[in-house]
């Protein structure tokens, strides 16, 4: 029989029946596939959140190693060896090792994300650490301290030179970023991150006038004589005064010459000569007096604008002022009226968010708008990007800078899962409400910026994905709840002195 020949005597082939049938299979093939995919799908239709390549520091054991957002380990915790991360979202880690307590000795090192060595050729590489008023450590952006030769430089976090290694020492002004002490010969000069010479190594101090970098700097020359230099390096005021205040109110300043205390302005222009030694502050062209534990306030014709009536003035905003009469807080104008009771334990005013808060007897708080609206009183609030979070029980209520209730999707626009409560549990939808993960938890987090949330049930600990499907099992038992946040099954163990994750139980 030759090959592709019919069966001799049957009947013929009916190839448009055939089609047919093979046609109706394969759509019927196709429609169990389509609905086989979306069964499984139906799982998982949330939108990937955009998740930014971040890196932590990790503890681990006894030793110390680096994670990345995604909560794979990039550098096995080993060896003793610590790692500081100055950018979370670059692979440039600096390692401290061969660590001897006996004669306090140590070396450093830069390396990257596969442990290999980085930027050699110098004794040590540093990270340049800094200090909020909280004394809470963050690192100055996009540098670091090297030395060679016993001398000190830095470097960018590409390894590219900055700052040659000449000065004895590097340090920072605390709290103030973007100022750099460097110091040669018993002189101090300051640069920025950049490695740019702002102030030349030539003075015996410096001191910024506010937290504020852009408001300029206070220097002291060889002679004990005082100046002003602004963030750009031009030199404001001359040093030839005998003391300065690190006041400064627009161009104006609060200067010592030859005895006598007085307001200069950048143009040499004088005024309330005589009339300034007790100065605290200065706005608006209006100076706070402080005298016999009395303020007042006087304007630079020396007109008493607001009598010594009270035990402390501070400026608001405008012509308002917070002021203290009997032990209590409240709110006065330029022309000394009171605008708000004198009744608070406390007022104050952020001017990033322009709300104030003014404590009550009872410690509940009054938010008020910049009209001295109270728009709502509760308990102390958390500082969020352009909102703000309130406690309310056991659950957070979200507002806006102008004191706006706002759902926790406004907040967090680009999270897949957002916290829902049903009979006291707390589950997550998607954005559009759909449920992804049951009401079955005992307390919950938002998602953070890694897609990650934290959830609790009987008294412990564990997280789950974008997703909803759970990393870990709730496993942890944490005392300080305030820095319940996960990276993969990674939890974060937050304090003053340093930011790293870690799998250990009752981490203090």
């Amino acid at each position: 029989m030759s090959r592709g020949r019919r069966y001799e005597g049957g009947e013929k082939l009916n190839l448009k029946k055939v089609f047919a049938v093979v046609g109706v299979i394969a759509v019927i093939v196709l429609f169990v596939f389509i609905i086989n995919k979306l069964l499984k799908s139906d799982k998982n239709t949330i939108a990937s959140k955009n998740i930014e390549l971040n890196y932590m520091s990790l503890y681990k054991d006894g030793n110390w190693g680096i994670i990345n957002s995604s909560g794979e380990t990039i550098i096995e915790p080993a060896n003793g060896e610590m790692y500081e991360i100055p950018d979370k979202s670059k692979a440039v880690f600096v390692c401290t090792y061969d660590v001897s307590t006996v004669d306090d000795t140590f070396k450093t090192k830069a390396v990257n994300d596969k442990n290999q060595e980085l930027f050699t050729g110098y004794e040590n590489i540093f990270t340049v650490q800094n200090y909020d008023e909280k004394n809470n450590l963050w690192y100055e952006k996009n540098v670091l301290k090297v030395q060679k030769d016993g001398k000190f430089g830095l470097i960018n976090l590409e390894g590219n030179e900055i700052l040659p290694c000449e000065y004895d020492s590097i340090g920072t002004i605390k709290g103030v970023e973007n100022s750099l002490i460097v110091k040669k010969d018993s002189n101090v000069g300051l640069v920025n991150n950049t490695g740019k010479v702002i102030i030349p190594v030539e003075y015996s101090e410096i001191e910024t006038i506010s937290k504020d970098y852009k408001d300029g700097y206070l220097v002291k020359n060889t002679d004990s004589k005082y100046g002003i230099i602004n963030s750009e390096g031009n030199v404001v005021l001359e040093c030839k005064y005998d003391d300065i205040k690190k006041i400064k109110d627009g161009n104006n300043y609060i200067v010592k010459e030859d005895g006598t205390w007085k307001v200069v302005a950048e143009d040499g222009t004088t005024f309330l000569e005589g009339k300034v030694a007790n100065a605290e502050d200065m706005d608006n062209g209006n100076v706070i007096i402080k005298e016999k534990g009395k303020y007042s306030v006087i304007n630079t014709n020396t007109d008493v604008k607001i009598p010594a009536d009270y035990s402390g003035i501070a400026y608001l905003f405008d012509d308002k002022y917070v002021a203290i009469k009997d032990g209590k807080y409240g709110v006065i104008n330029i022309n000394n009226e009171e605008i708000v009771s004198f009744k608070y334990e406390n007022i104050t005013y952020n001017k990033t968010t322009e709300y104030l808060k003014a404590k009550n007897e009872d410690g509940t708080i009054d938010y008020m708008t910049k009209d001295f609206s109270v728009k709502l009183t509760a308990g102390d609030e958390i500082l969020l990007n352009g909102f703000i979070a309130i406690k309310n029980g056991d659950d957070l209520k979200y507002y806006n800078y102008k004191l706006e209730e706002k759902s926790n999707k406004d907040v967090y626009t680009a999270n897949t899962l957002f916290i829902t409560k049903e009979n006291g549990k707390y589950g997550f939808i998607d954005k559009d409400g759909k449920v992804i993960v049951e009401a079955k938890y005992d307390d919950a987090r938002e998602q953070n910026d890694y897609g990650f949330v934290a959830v609790k049930k009987d008294g412990k600990w564990g997280s789950i994905d974008q997703y909803g499907k759970v990393v870990i099992e709730p496993t942890y038992v944490i005392k300080n709840e305030e820095n319940i946040d996960f990276v993969g099954r990674w939890h974060n163990c937050a304090d003053n002195n340093a930011d790293f994750y870690s799998d250990l139980n009752d981490l203090e």
